[in-house]
């Protein structure tokens, strides 16, 4: 694939995506960003969560670190 076709792919992606929310009113994309910020919250709490239990795994924090960062 060409630098080209890719950018020609991404411009498509983001003319279908404006062209969505340009039909949403405004208690449409609330409800949107809504969803959107709570999916990305669940993601990031696991992500440090996971990494916490590593470091508990490795040894490189005690169990009570870890109790105390997943309060």
């Amino acid at each position: 694939m060409t630098t080209e076709r890719i950018s020609a792919f991404l411009t498509y992606c983001i003319a279908v995506l404006m062209a969505w929310l340009g039909n949403m009113d405004l208690k449409d994309i609330g409800t949107l960003a809504g969803i959107v910020l709570g999916v990305l919250m669940t993601f990031i709490s696991w992500y440090y969560k996971r990494k916490t239990y590593q470091l508990l795994i490795s040894g490189k924090i005690s169990r009570g670190q870890y109790e105390s960062a997943n309060r």
